[in-house]
């Protein structure tokens, strides 16, 4: 292959469901359908496929997932559209980088096309991944965007030792090249083409309105053990100018006819500046919205402020509580009080802000009496929602390394490093006991009946009804099906 940029044909693939389950790949985020009831449209795709787009450079951006397509089927299409690529681009994610590729690999085969993946998978065990996935051609080791811009600028596809940011294989070796710089200035980036995507497909639990995401900041400066949100974004945080966000926001709301909003980014509230100005240009342009993010509680201090958010359509906020006890996560580096967590949460309650608590159980140290201590906290908060995970080792987490290092891994599968197992065995712990513990908190979380009731009374009838039907048969699952199928009582 030996074509200018120009003339080079691009597939950006968002890949095919696996055994029927749809996935999230999106930045830090890899997980199942069920676990939160959605899946998130692929970002960083339709941003890719903007900036091909500005280029002037030929490709199609299809999601497969979204529209149920098999490899043969995506195959099919392209014929039929005699749309023949000679480079595809996919996101993917440690649970799913096998499954992924082996789909893809066969447009890679049929197109003699060159095959690259990106994701914090392959940032962060670039080596191990391309030896084991011999179909991969290059990984993409630092930010995506213009990182594929920059291979489509090469003459040839084979000799790529001048594109930072990227593992590739030259004959038989692997090469790993220099890490690409992160973006400084995010404003430079343009809308994602979501023109491009079947929006209608990508909607929320419980109120299945549809959403977008748009990105406000990149990078998070905590370092929190288990987190792979450094692998796809550093720890410096960057952000945006707060106009250019609304201005987006303003826009896709009149394009698309959208009323939510992910306000994407790995800490939003981190900046107080930027959030203050953010709700200010909202509530003067008086754009009716309603958005929500992922934050952390100690940013959550200033009432006024989280007063300021909900007058700007602040619906909801994610907030990662991990445990009840302040030494676990101390040994998560997870920096958080107690106290910080107590308050923000009553705070989003006086304001009338929705607050969604995400919990860890099974770390290394915790006992089943810890266990059960955090269930009792999470059910002594004045939580909406909540969310409980046992602990993954990721790749390329610190968390991870130690799990190596002190022998916790009960298996070192790829495939099962996802919230639908527990793969370590400590001292007090194996996957028996967390599961159970886990069965035993959403049970009493979800199945109170003042948990009921707010709930009806957020999303109304109909919705309750209707379109929390997904997660209303997620947790009978959880709470009676599986629970029955432990071999001791609940604790």
């Amino acid at each position: 292959m030996n074509k200018s940029s120009t003339h080079k044909k691009v597939l950006l693939v968002n890949p095919p469901r696996i055994n029927g389950v749809s996935w999230t790949r999106e930045g830090r985020c890899q997980e199942r359908e069920d676990i939160l009831g959605t899946v998130k449209p692929p970002f960083s795709l339709a941003l890719i496929a903007s900036i091909l787009r500005e280029n002037k450079i030929d490709f199609k951006l299809i999601d497969a997932t979204a529209h149920d397509l098999t490899g043969n089927e995506i195959y099919a299409q392209l014929i039929e559209s005699n749309f023949h690529p000679d480079f595809i681009v996919y996101c993917t994610t440690t649970p799913t980088i096998i499954p992924d590729t082996e789909a893809l690999s066969i447009l890679k085969k049929r197109f003699n096309a060159k095959l690259a993946a990106f994701g914090t998978h392959i940032a962060s065990v670039p080596e191990e991944s391309m030896t084991k996935l011999p179909d991969i051609d290059i990984g993409i080791t630092g930010e995506p965007e213009y990182v594929v811009l920059d291979i489509l600028k090469q003459d040839n596809l084979s000799d790529l030792s001048s594109v930072k940011g990227i593992i590739w294989r030259n004959g038989e070796k692997l090469c790993l090249n220099a890490r690409s710089e992160w973006l400084n200035n995010l404003d430079r980036l343009p809308v994602p083409a979501w023109d491009l995507l079947p929006l209608d497909n990508y909607t929320l639990p419980f109120t299945n309105e549809r959403y977008i995401l748009v990105e406000t900041s990149r990078g998070c400066p905590f370092g929190c053990e288990f987190c792979v949100a450094h692998l796809n974004h550093g720890l410096k945080f960057r952000r945006r100018q707060p106009e250019n966000v609304v201005n987006e926001i303003e826009d896709l709301k009149i394009k698309f006819n959208i009323n939510y909003f992910y306000l994407w980014g790995d800490t939003v509230t981190l900046d107080k500046k930027f959030i203050e100005n953010f709700c200010d240009e909202l509530i003067k342009r008086d754009i009716k919205i309603r958005w929500f993010t992922n934050t952390r509680a100690d940013t959550l201090h200033d009432a006024d402020l989280v007063r300021k958010m909900k007058a700007s359509g602040c619906w909801m906020l994610s907030i990662g509580i991990e445990s009840s006890s302040q030494e676990t996560r101390r040994d998560m580096n997870k920096k958080l009080e107690t106290d910080n967590i107590k308050q923000a949460i009553t705070l989003l309650r006086k304001v009338g802000i929705l607050s969604f608590g995400f919990f860890i159980y099974g770390y290394p140290g915790e006992t089943e009496k810890d266990l059960r201590e955090t269930t009792k906290f999470a059910l002594s908060l004045p939580l909406d929602y909540a969310n409980f995970y046992p602990a993954v080792p990721y790749p390329g987490t610190a968390f991870y390394n130690r799990c190596v290092r002190d022998g916790y891994l009960s298996q070192n599968s790829w495939a099962k490093m996802e919230y639908s197992h527990y793969i370590l065995n400590t001292k007090d712990l194996n996957e028996n006991i967390v599961k159970r513990a886990i069965f035993h908190a959403y049970r009493r979380f979800y199945l109170r009946p003042q948990f009921i009731y707010r709930h009806l009374r957020n999303i109304g009838l109909k919705n309750f009804i209707g379109s929390s039907s997904q997660y209303v048969i997620k947790f009978i699952k959880i709470c009676f099906f599986d629970s029955c199928k432990q071999t001791r009582p609940l604790l």
